[in-house]
């Protein structure tokens, strides 16, 4: 579970401004990249999600819960966050908590949702101005309405997710904390289902006093984070 830390040797991950070459530690493939850690270690997208992705793809047919929340700190504690595991984390629980309150969606769907979000770089909240996660929950409301670009409202409205997530990244602020932008995403995600899908999600089960990932996060924001003191019992 490396937070945001380097896999490797456990410490900070540095972004840079420029775009440079680097050789994956693991499986020695040469990318270009912008980040890599402060001892100049660089994993490729595979490599650094890999131990993520397979302990997801492992619990995630088992989960019962209902609301995405509660299914997205299950996933992040048990699996971790590396790399750009946060983008399909957040598909992850969103669209397992629709399948288990509706029974509308298989697992298929589901895996679906994981792959595209699979697909989104790390660093988007910065390089590109997109938080990942928030365009992950666009993707899954894509997968749910079956949309594509000539789709009409279901396009319209996949494109509206996002902004609104996009919105609730921002209000955040800085230095990014992809565990607060999962858990921003999903209580906008739970918002929007009710508005553009009629789904209503049961009420969290899980809830802290205090959020518990702070002291894993290198760029804890601390009281400045609105999930720094949650102020709920579990």
């Amino acid at each position: 579970m490396s937070f945001g830390k380097c896999s490797i040797c456990n410490s900070a991950i540095l972004y840079k401004e420029d775009y440079f070459e680097a050789k994956c530690e693991f499986c020695g493939k040469k990318e270009e990249t912008y980040i890599i850690c402060s001892n100049n270690h660089y994993l490729c997208i595979v490599c650094a999600a890999k131990e993520v992705m397979d302990k997801l793809y492992e619990l995630l047919p088992d989960i019962d819960l209902k609301n995405p929340l509660d299914i997205a700190e299950r996933l992040i504690s048990k699996c971790g966050i590396s790399g750009h595991t946060p983008h399909p984390i957040t598909a992850a629980a969103f669209l397992t908590a629709v399948k288990n309150v509706t029974g509308y969606i298989t697992d298929e769907d589901v895996m679906e949702g994981v792959s595209r979000a699979y697909e989104i770089p790390g660093g988007w909240c910065g390089y590109y101005g997109a938080c990942g996660a928030a365009v992950a929950l666009g993707t899954s409301f894509s997968v749910l309405l079956n949309a594509t670009p000539s789709s009409d409202k279901e396009r319209s409205i996949a494109n509206r997710v996002t902004s609104a997530c996009l919105v609730e990244v921002a209000a955040l602020g800085g230095p990014y904390c992809c565990v607060a932008s999962i858990r921003a995403v999903l209580e906008k995600g739970i918002e929007l289902s009710e508005l553009h899908l009629g789904i209503k999600f049961p009420e969290r089960k899980t809830s802290y006093k205090k959020c518990w990932t702070a002291t894993f996060q290198q760029n804890c924001k601390t009281e400045k984070c609105r999930f720094y003191n949650m102020d709920v019992q579990e």
